[in-house]
């Protein structure tokens, strides 16, 4: 199984606002609400849960993601 590694505050706030530039709005409530399904009750997923969801249901836009993370500064 792969697992990302915890990220600290301000990774987790870059890589939530690069979900948010690749996904629509519609896909990423789709993912919510399927990472909901998966185990109901459990928090909000976080930006590291979407990701991981996403390489393994979302391949493409999970690549485009990973090149938008990667670019340099």
């Amino acid at each position: 199984m792969m697992t990302m590694s915890p990220l600290d505050a301000s990774r987790r706030k870059l890589l939530a606002s690069i979900i948010r530039q690749v996904l629509s709005p519609a896909q990423l409530t789709m993912v919510h609400e399927l990472l909901a399904a998966e185990r109901p009750g459990r928090p909000a997923p976080q930006a590291e849960d979407i990701m991981f969801w996403m390489r393994l249901n979302m391949p493409v836009a999970s690549d485009r993601i990973d090149e938008l993370l990667h670019l340099p500064e």
